[in-house]
């Protein structure tokens, strides 16, 4: 299964992933400060935070991942996210795991702006913009290993190998023969094996077990009814 990958040098200084970008263009009576925008450099597409601006010539001054503020034409930016969206349920230094490239990452998180999260590694040298739903914290890992509860755990057997894929294509899984898989969630994507249970499967990814059960009409969907990313995938 072969998720869309990061290509973009800027991304791969950042250590994130970034996903694909609005293409609209900012104009300056729409700019304002706490956009997030898209600009292009020589390193190639950036996100980026306006923190000032527009002043009347239609410049505005962006935060860069390097820590550095410069001023942009708002015509050279394109809106990722406008300023105002409601920030995601996620703490400013809470330690979170995501995927860059098929590389696990590990750090913690900078900021919260709207539905997106700034990130840093212990090593980094910038703080990089990821989409906060692509980001696993600790509750979040110790969910998915939660054993389920017992009323859960009725279910009926499917076979898992083959190709499978939640409502909106955010989850994908792709089951091969000798219990080897790959799992991707977003912009997170690796390697996973799995096991057929006689309720459905358990998938281990990243160390950490993901428990499905299999229903009447052949989906898989989380073991744990109260687990914080409910999945139900259908076979494709």
């Amino acid at each position: 299964m072969n998720h869309a990958q990061t290509s973009w040098l800027v991304a791969l200084m950042f250590g994130v992933a970034l996903t694909a970008l609005a293409p609209d263009a900012v104009s300056q009576n729409r700019a304002k400060v706490g956009d997030l925008v898209e600009v292009v450099t020589g390193l190639g597409p950036t996100l980026a935070e306006i923190v000032e601006g527009p002043d009347p010539s239609g410049y505005v001054v962006i935060a860069l991942p390097t820590g550095k503020q410069i001023p942009v034409n708002t015509q050279k930016l394109r809106l990722v996210q406008s300023a105002g969206v409601p920030n995601a349920p996620i703490a400013v230094g809470e330690p979170v795991k995501w995927t860059d490239g098929g590389v696990a990452e590990k750090g913690s998180v900078v900021k919260v702006n709207g539905n997106w999260c700034q990130v840093k590694t212990a090593n980094a040298t910038t703080i990089g913009w990821i989409e906060c739903k692509a980001l696993r914290t600790a509750a979040q890992a110790a969910a998915a290993a939660k054993p389920a509860p017992a009323a859960a755990g009725k279910g009926v057997p499917v076979k898992l190998q083959g190709n499978w894929e939640n409502a909106d294509g955010t989850v994908k899984l792709e089951a091969k023969a000798g219990n080897k898989c790959f799992i991707s969630f977003g912009p997170m994507t690796g390697a996973c094996t799995y096991k057929q249970t006689a309720n459905g499967a358990t998938i281990t990814f990243d160390g950490e077990d993901l428990v499905l059960n299999g229903n009447d009409d052949g989906s898989l969907s989380s073991a744990d009814p109260n687990a914080m990313m409910p999945i139900r995938l259908k076979r494709k």
